[in-house]
């Protein structure tokens, strides 16, 4: 596993307050990117996806037992759609392994309602992100170009940004 060598040891959390319109309910998704990826990133985020209590995997939305590798998942997908879910806080997020070039996930806004919720997610941000040694995004559904939160993890470092779509 790769281990990233941080720049500072700082660690900034966003303010509930500067970013709670970014979780409106408005019937969309919020999705979480890492992207460009490589199966390497999946295999050293996976542990943690699996060890998540609760995690639940299904292909075409028949419930199975996780996989140990993501390997296995990604030789399910040329014949059917493999998700893995799981709470984080009382967040539900869903990962998809459309590609191994990507990795992506997704939740529904109205889960983060507070500085807590919020916490919590980017405490889950941090942990992809520092598994990987790569930046992390939320973007609104399908936008990965417009970010509204970012995590670098060689500054430690998290990002509020303006969101024009």
């Amino acid at each position: 596993m790769v281990a990233c060598i941080p720049v500072s040891c700082r660690t900034t959390m966003i303010r509930w307050d500067t970013c709670k319109k970014d979780f409106q309910n408005d019937g969309s998704l919020r999705d979480i990117y890492i992207t460009p990826a490589t199966l390497a990133d999946w295999r050293a985020i996976y542990p943690l996806l699996h060890a998540n209590p609760g995690v639940e995997y299904s292909v075409d939305g028949i419930v199975q037992s996780p996989p140990d590798s993501v390997e296995q998942i990604f030789a399910v997908r040329p014949a059917g759609s493999p998700t893995l879910r799981f709470h984080v806080g009382q967040t539900l997020v869903v990962f998809h392994f459309f590609w191994d070039e990507e990795i992506e996930c997704d939740f529904y806004p109205k889960d983060i309602s507070s500085q807590v919720d919020l916490e919590v997610l980017l405490a889950f941000i941090r942990r992809l992100g520092d598994a990987t040694c790569k930046r992390v995004i939320i973007t609104p559904e399908s936008f990965r170009e417009h970010p509204f939160i970012t995590y670098d993890p060689a500054k430690k470092e998290f990002v509020h940004h303006e969101v024009t779509t």
